[in-house]
């Protein structure tokens, strides 16, 4: 697996966490410049520096050695917190040197604290717009490119008669048909209308068999269509589960349950839901032969299981045609209108943050286990990333990366626009206390603040990398 391998996960951090810190600092930096802050250096990767690259309207561009983003260094800042005057003096003092020295016409320099408290809120919150502004173009390019949507049906053989004209034809055990004469069909009552079509000697049905191997086979018209009869089947079993324990087996078909007549799919669910903890009576067939089995549903089974310990769906007969057969939804890429695509940006931004301020409601409320809830470091971003790029390659589709960046990106911004101390959300906190009490808390209590905060970050950062190593957060995606 691609999040296994190390040169995969590095190259998924490259292309996913890399550029989307990069952004989120070019947001602050265009915003600094718009406000009038002056922007002392904009570095890609952290320090220590490896060398200057260039300067551009009074900002040092430069290279720095740990290849984590970048970030920028306004006057008045370290890479971390504020400076007291004595620093920012002696900052302003080299800036204007410098800029004498290269004749750039800059003759005064403006300190973070010397801007107005809505340019400071506009130029702390502009990296996280700057990341939801990128999610949105993403999800729009994802919308052009085209989005999953169902096309039509299709209908998977699971068994044939094989004395049957289908069978006769060529189509096998586990063929999925897709199309009729080169079209999609709608419904499979609409395909065994076609296959009964008395104005045709023959017609071309398109198979997927294998491993997505496409095959036509011509079928001589007309067949003798019968009315489907639905059943729920037994598609699979749960290890160690009480389905397993009663001796239920893949493929059996339901029958009653507690002695009533099944109704499909939903409704032997219901049943299952309705009855936790009790002892039911399931009447099952199986090669022609009906049985009755008894097993309790779990109240509380384990993560991916159900109350039972089975997977199941429809299977349908036509005896006519000599079938047993399950219908499934046809997916396809649909490439959407720009004005659709721009509603799907928007409402995938929405939906994303939607998603992370329910989560602890959520949680409380168990509908999602703390493991699939927890934090996740940029290893496992990482690794998540790399399991994405597989799909993108499989697939040859970019469509796969491209929503998990832009997912990421939302998260990103969101999160560093928490009122926590050391991030832009603990910054714009301080600047609203500044607000409310009519002066400004000193810089050297707001620097301990955000100092103590850093500290407490990167000890969770490091427990939850730790968690990463040892409990790869890939295991649930398995």
């Amino acid at each position: 697996m691609f999040e296994n391998n190390p040169l995969v996960v590095i190259i998924a951090f490259i292309v996913v966490l890399t550029p989307l810190i990069l952004i989120h600092e070019l947001g602050h930096f265009l915003a600094a410049k718009a406000v009038g802050i002056t922007i002392l250096e904009f570095g890609l990767g952290f320090p220590p520096k490896v060398k200057k690259l260039f300067t551009w309207r009074g900002t040092e561009f430069t290279l720095n050695w740990i290849p984590l983003g970048g970030f920028v260094r306004p006057l008045g800042e370290d890479v971390i917190r504020p400076l007291g005057d004595e620093s920012v003096e002696q900052d302003r003092q080299e800036f204007l040197r410098e800029q004498a020295n290269t004749n750039t016409g800059h003759t005064t320099a403006k300190s973070v604290n010397e801007a107005s408290p809505l340019a400071r809120i506009v130029f702390m919150a502009a990296g996280a717009f700057a990341n939801f502004l990128l999610a949105f173009i993403l999800f729009v390019i994802v919308a052009l490119l085209g989005i999953q949507d169902i096309v039509g049906s299709s209908l998977q053989v699971v068994n044939i008669n094989p004395d049957s004209a289908l069978a006769q034809a060529g189509v096998q055990q586990n063929d999925i048909i897709t199309d009729v004469n080169g079209q999609k069909f709608v419904t499979v009552e609409e395909l065994f209308a076609k296959l009964s079509d008395t104005s045709s000697e023959s017609t071309q049905l398109r198979v997927l068999r294998g491993d997505n191997q496409q095959v036509d086979v011509t079928v001589a018209l007309p067949l003798q269509s019968t009315q489907s009869v639905t059943h729920t089947q037994i598609r699979d079993i749960s290890p160690s589960s009480p389905a397993s324990e009663a001796g239920i087996q893949a493929n059996d078909l339901v029958i009653a349950f507690n002695e009533v007549t099944i109704n499909g799919v939903e409704d032997f669910r219901t049943k299952i839901r309705e009855n936790l903890g009790k002892e039911v009576l399931i009447t099952l067939e199986r090669d022609g032969s009906q049985f009755d089995v008894r097993l309790t549903p779990r109240v509380d089974p384990p993560q991916g299981q159900g109350a039972v310990g089975v997977v199941v769906g429809e299977l349908l007969t036509n005896s006519g045609l000599g079938l047993n057969f399950a219908p499934l939804p046809q997916i396809d890429y649909v490439p959407q209108s720009f004005a659709n695509a721009v509603r799907y940006g928007y409402e995938n931004v929405v939906a994303v943050i939607s998603s992370v301020v329910e989560l602890p409601s959520r949680l409380m409320a168990g509908s999602i286990s703390a493991e699939e809830a927890r934090p996740v470091s940029v290893l496992g971003i990482s690794q998540i990333g790399a399991v994405f790029i597989e799909q993108s390659i499989s697939q040859q589709r970019i469509t796969p990366i491209l929503l998990f960046i832009a997912t990421i990106s939302v998260g990103l911004g969101f999160f560093n626009l928490l009122p926590i101390p050391a991030l832009d959300g603990g910054r714009i906190l301080f600047v609203l206390i500044e607000i409310v009490r009519g002066k400004p808390i000193s810089p050297e209590r707001e620097g301990l603040v955000h100092l103590i905060g850093l500290a407490l970050l990167l000890s969770l950062s490091v427990l939850v990398l730790l968690n990463d190593v040892i409990n790869p957060v890939t295991n649930q995606l398995r």
